[in-house]
């Protein structure tokens, strides 16, 4: 796996599956950003440690919503 992520000279990566779109640019101060999003809106957005590899994040789509929402889950 990849140790690094090489964002083109646009600054910009899209990455799209299962009608998630992962946004990923970055700042002034070289830190990568990710900006996720339903492709179809109104679903929740998992954001979770990966099981095996707790270096890794994972993003998945849950269940629809009836709005904004933004709840920290310890």
């Amino acid at each position: 796996m990849a140790k690094r992520i090489d964002i083109d000279k646009a600054g910009l990566v899209e990455i799209v599956g299962k009608g998630l779109i992962l946004n990923l640019t970055t700042d002034d101060q070289d830190r990568i950003l990710i900006r996720a999003e339903s492709e179809a809106g109104g679903y929740r957005i998992k954001i979770k440690v990966h099981e095996d590899d707790p270096g890794i994040i994972t993003y998945a789509l849950g269940e629809v919503i009836g709005g904004p929402q933004l709840s920290i889950v310890k």
